[in-house]
């Protein structure tokens, strides 16, 4: 095992050699923060205001110009209707993409790059979408989503559309499926 170098009485170290010793990094941290501190309390005292020493709170933004609204109801039952996780990632797609009149234009092709998988797996998620009355097809490329699961407009828009699309809506209805509990059968 080697043993630590021991210096001799006779060869004193000089201390023109020795360099400051750094101080600790807890110390580091700490001058920092006093720091930080000192220059709010420093704003504070020019602008007035309160201070706290809790971080300081981002608030909640939307993204886009619109907020959207999703029926709670349909949202809190939305696991009975076992909607694979394409169909998910479509119903997604179209609440945040559709216009005034829950129109959105994409075609299966689009979204199969989009997502990155085939366009029969999207076709069959658009397919199990519209069993259950989520959305159908108006046209060539054109789907609708029902506006009674979600919308990007206030409610007096929202009210004229269902108002237009009432033989559209009685058509495809939403119907939330019963789950029936096996041990009780």
């Amino acid at each position: 095992m080697a043993q630590p170098l021991r210096r001799s009485a006779e060869a004193p170290v000089k201390a023109s050699r020795l360099a400051p010793a750094p101080p600790p990094a807890d110390a580091v941290n700490g001058m920092e923060s006093a720091q930080n501190l000192l220059k709010r309390f420093e704003k504070l005292a020019k602008k007035g205001g309160t201070f706290s020493t809790n971080p300081e709170v981002k608030p909640y933004i939307f993204y886009g110009g619109q907020h959207l609204s999703a029926s709670q109801v349909i949202q809190e039952n939305l696991w009975k209707f076992k909607l694979s996780a394409m169909s998910r990632d479509v119903l997604d797609h179209m609440a945040t993409n559709h216009d005034d009149q829950a129109l959105v234009e994409m075609t299966q092709s689009s979204l199969a790059v989009k997502f990155g998988c085939s366009q029969s797996k999207v076709s069959r998620a658009i397919g199990q979408l519209s069993r259950h009355n989520f959305t159908w097809k108006e046209r060539r490329g054109v789907y609708r989503l029902h506006p009674l699961y979600a919308y990007r407009w206030g409610s007096v828009k929202q009210r004229r559309l269902v108002e237009s699309l009432e033989k559209a809506l009685l058509a495809h209805e939403i119907v939330i499926p019963t789950v029936r509990n096996e041990a009780t059968r």
